[in-house]
């Protein structure tokens, strides 16, 4: 049996109070994974390599061996080539701080155990074409392609593409597709079975406005013949999964998937017919025409963003994911997030994963869960 040394790379934190929130609760996910990681068997040492202090000491706490970061600008590729050769790695894992706040024990025993029965040059990975963990029993690859992966995103495709390996990807469901970049990656988890007891205790303790949305929307859809509306990246897959597992109604307004790799985000080329909606219409008579379709809405913002070609600070993205009104900056996300707070229907703002990732997560919630509706009927 082969033993897999993991790294855990964990991102800067953000000098605001709702970026500093969302680095907390990405902490607590990576605190869990520690843990979990400790009772797999062909897991060897974890690593982690954290720009934050706090980060380091809580994982050194739970056994985690620190990673000295190199100086200059941080580059994923030379980074993760330099530790692996630094090391004489053989085969390795690596995860993002909170790529797997959903992967169990034995989903993780499954990972390796998979990995550690295949022959040739392979990897597998959470998300092909979106990677935030991966497993590979070949190391010395990494040195070639280190140059080729400015972020963990590409690992999967440069693998398959670009070194002849074999790349397989997990299966669909929450605990491959959910990575803690946002506020709402972190509240859509509120009900889940399968969250570690750090991340759960920091996410009950989040503010119970929050949590209710996320309860209301649930409650949409668990409720037959209610509609629930998905505006920004959302898949085919995950519109046929919700009409597979729910009896409810999906609008989906669909548009720019693939607007990072594809690098029209870096270009300005993103277009977006509900970016031009807003402009023309005026940000509360969209809201209420929405919230008329409606019973509940997830909306990736980060599209509208890309498209207006003002791209707000982190802070007030995550500000406005979790309607602290007061706290953007930006007036248009303002006057955005101001009317989403007095909708009368729940409204979920993030990003991608608000109609990716964190829909499976609720999906599983609802299944498996004990949850009781706990929305106050409307006045029709």
């Amino acid at each position: 049996m082969s033993t897999f040394p993991v790294i855990i790379m964990m991102s800067p934190v953000g000098s605001s109070p709702a970026e500093g929130w969302v680095a907390q609760g990405r902490r607590a996910a990576a605190c869990d994974l520690v843990q979990r990681l400790g009772q797999v068997r062909c897991v060897g040492e974890v690593f982690v390599l954290a720009a934050d202090p706090m980060d380091r000491k809580a994982l050194i706490q739970l056994g985690a061996v620190p990673l000295a970061s190199s100086a200059g600008t941080f580059h994923f590729g030379r980074s993760l080539a330099k530790i692996i050769l630094e090391n004489h790695f053989q085969q390795i894992g690596y995860f993002g701080g909170g790529s797997a706040p959903l992967m169990t024990e034995g989903m993780l025993q499954e990972v390796f155990d998979r990995m550690d029965h295949l022959g040739k040059p392979s990897a597998l990975v959470n998300n092909y074409h979106s990677t935030d963990w991966m497993v590979s029993n070949r190391g010395d690859v990494f040195s070639r392609i280190q140059d080729r992966l400015e972020t963990d995103n590409s690992l999967g495709w440069v693998l398959a593409q670009q070194v002849d390996f074999e790349v397989q990807a997990a299966d669909f469901g929450a605990a491959s597709r959910v990575d803690i970049d946002t506020p709402t990656d972190l509240l859509m988890l509120h009900r889940h079975p399968s969250l570690g007891e750090a991340l759960e205790g920091f996410i009950q303790a989040a503010p119970p406005e929050n949590l209710d949305k996320v309860d209301n929307l649930l409650d949409v859809m668990s409720t037959p013949a209610s509609t629930l509306t998905l505006i920004g990246r959302t898949s085919p897959h995950v519109w046929k999964t919700l009409n597979d597992r729910t009896q409810i109604w999906v609008r989906a307004f669909a548009e720019e998937r693939g607007m990072i790799a594809s690098r029209r985000f870096e270009r300005g080329e993103v277009r977006s017919l509900v970016g031009e909606m807003l402009e023309d219409w005026g940000v509360q008579r969209f809201v209420d025409f929405i919230t008329n379709l409606s019973d509940g809405v997830l909306w990736d913002t980060r599209v509208w963003m890309a498209h207006r070609g003002r791209w707000p600070s982190s802070g007030d993205r995550f500000a406005s994911d979790l309607g602290w009104v007061d706290a953007v900056q930006d007036e248009a996300l303002k006057r955005l997030t101001q009317a989403v707070s007095q909708s009368d229907v729940p409204i979920l703002l993030g990003g991608h994963c608000v109609v990716a990732g964190g829909i499976y997560a609720l999906l599983e919630s609802r299944k498996k869960t004990d949850y009781q509706p706990s929305r106050k009927d409307r006045q029709s």
